[in-house]
C-alpha cells in the first residue's frame, strides 16, 4: 500500500491569458479549478497508473469540500482526513507566456489536529508500506509531528519518502527517510550553499538518508543510493506547465519500485510521468505517460558523484 500526506492542500485556480499580464482589467481565455497539494498530486498520478493509495490531509471549509469532491473522481484514492475548522487555501496559477503562481498561506493546524493525523497515518501504514509526505507544511505544524511519524516508520518497516519544502538538514537527518526528492536548488539549500552537489549528497547518505532522487527539470534526474549513481536524460519538450511534474516523477518511481521494477526501469517510468505532466493542463494521464517512455534514457554511472 502507498499512503500520501498533504499538510496544506489547496484549490488551484488556473487562469489562461492570450497575452502577458498587464495593468488594469483583462479577460482570461479560459480558467479551471483543480484539487492541489503535492501529496494529492502523487495520489492522482498513482491513480492514473492503476495504483491504489490512501491520501491523508487536513480538510476544512468550502474549499475543503471542493477538494474532497474532486478526489471522489479517482476510484483508486481513499481519502483519510482530519476535519479542521479553518478553510483550505486557494492558489492562483496564471498562464500567459510565462508561469505566475500566487500561493496562499493556508490554515493553522492545531496540536490536537496534528495528533489526530498522526494516529490516522499510523493506522494506515503497516510493514512494507510506503508513506510519502510531500509539500510545504501548514502553519502550526511543528518538528515533533514529523519526528513522531518518522520514528514510527523506522521502527515498523515503513518506507518513508520526504519531499518537503524548507525542511532543515538537521530535521531531515533525524528522520532517516528511505527516499528524498529534492531539486538541485533545494539540495544545495539544505546546507546553506556550503557544499557542492556531490558533497551535499555524501553528507545526507552518510547520516541516514537511504536514497536521493534529484530532479533537474528539463535536464532529467539523478538517483543515488549507497555507492551507486544513476543518470536520467530525456528529450526536450515545450512545457505547458511545470506544476506537479516533480510530484508525478515521485509517484512514478514509487509505483514502479512497489511493483518490483528495478531502479533503471523505475527511473524511466518516473521521468515519463514528470514529462507527461509538463505537457498537460493539470496532471498527466496514463496514455501520455506511456507515450513518453521511449523518450527517456537511464544508465548506471561509475565514478565520482
Amino acid at each position: 500500500m502507498i499512503v500520501t500526506h498533504t499538510s496544506n492542500p489547496s484549490i488551484d485556480y488556473y487562469i489562461k491569458l492570450d497575452n502577458d499580464i498587464k495593468y488594469g482589467i483583462q479577460k482570461s481565455s479560459s480558467s479551471f479549478f483543480l484539487a492541489g497539494g503535492k501529496g494529492l498530486n502523487v495520489s492522482m498520478i498513482l491513480n492514473q497508473l492503476g495504483i491504489e493509495s490512501i491520501a491523508t490531509a487536513f480538510i476544512g471549509g468550502f474549499s475543503g469540500s471542493f477538494i474532497e469532491e474532486e478526489l471522489t473522481k479517482y476510484s483508486l484514492i481513499s481519502l483519510e482526513k482530519v476535519a479542521i475548522s479553518q478553510t483550505n487555501r486557494i492558489n492562483v496559477k496564471i498562464r500567459d507566456n510565462n508561469e505566475c503562481d500566487i500561493n496562499s498561506c493556508g490554515p493553522f493546524i492545531t496540536d490536537a489536529d496534528q495528533k489526530a493525523m498522526i494516529e490516522i497515518i499510523k493506522k494506515n501504514c503497516k510493514r512494507d508500506c510506503w508513506l510519502i509526505i510531500s509539500g510545504s507544511f501548514a502553519k502550526g505544524i511543528n518538528d515533533s509531528f514529523l519526528i513522531d511519524i518518522s520514528e514510527y516508520c523506522n521502527n515498523n518497516g515503513v518506507k518513508l519518502v520526504l519531499d518537503i519544502s524548507n525542511i532543515t538538514n538537521e530535521l531531515l537527518i533525524k528522520c532517516k527517510p528511505y527516499l528524498i526528492k529534492p531539486n538541485l536548488e533545494e539540495l544545495i539549500g539544505l546546507f546553506d550553499g556550503k557544499y557542492s552537489k556531490g558533497e551535499a549528497i555524501e553528507q545526507l547518505l552518510s547520516k541516514g538518508v537511504k536514497s536521493i532522487l534529484l530532479s533537474k527539470g528539463s535536464n532529467g534526474a539523478e538517483y543515488y543510493e549507497s555507492n551507486d549513481k544513476y543518470l536520467v536524460k530525456h528529450q526536450a519538450l515545450k512545457p505547458v506547465s511545470t506544476i506537479g511534474a516533480g510530484d508525478s516523477m515521485l509517484a512514478g518511481f514509487v509505483a514502479a519500485r512497489d511493483n518490483g521494477k528495478d531502479i533503471i526501469e523505475a527511473l524511466k517510468i518516473a521521468a515519463a510521468c514528470g514529462m507527461a505532466t509538463t505537457i498537460t493542463d493539470g496532471l498527466a494521464d496514463k496514455h501520455t505517460i506511456i507515450k513518453m517512455l521511449d523518450k527517456v534514457e537511464c544508465k548506471k554511472i561509475i565514478g565520482d558523484k
